[in-house]
């Protein structure tokens, strides 16, 4: 029986919103799956619908010749689940995949962000680990 793992770890920081409008709540989170890839993000939230200035980062650490993608998700005020993008890091062995300015915003609101990170080859099935799920400040319970 195969055990799936992973390591989380989170940090929260205030900063001042735009235009001195108020607060902003800074969150970050980075995941290592139990194959050994990672992946690091933080992301500001902006009110109850949007979070903006997203920073992704998706790293191949373990050179086992398999492409690794980090997918993000919205749970939103409605109560779906909708994918934003799949960020994908195909350059091989001990390189890391930097993508800026991830937004996403729902009339509904956004409850939480969850980031999935897998590994695939050509042929064979996905594997992947959800690590790391982010709680809007804003939104309420």
């Amino acid at each position: 029986m195969r055990r799936a793992g992973f390591v989380v770890a989170a940090t929260t920081a205030l900063t001042l919103g735009p235009a001195g409008q108020g607060w902003a709540e800074t969150t970050s989170g980075d995941i290592t799956t139990s194959w050994g890839d990672r992946a690091r993000i933080q992301l500001t939230w902006v009110d109850r619908n949007s979070f903006h200035n997203g920073a992704l980062a998706v790293a191949d650490q373990t050179c086992d010749d398999l492409s690794v993608h980090a997918t993000l998700t919205i749970q939103t005020g409605s109560g779906a689940a909708r994918p934003l993008s799949d960020y994908h890091n195909t350059d091989g062995c001990d390189t890391t995949a930097d993508f800026q300015n991830i937004a996403a915003s729902d009339p509904t609101g956004i409850r939480s962000l969850t980031m999935t990170l897998c590994r695939s080859a050509p042929g064979t099935p996905e594997e992947c680990e959800t690590g790391y799920i982010a709680a809007n400040p804003y939104y309420g319970s």
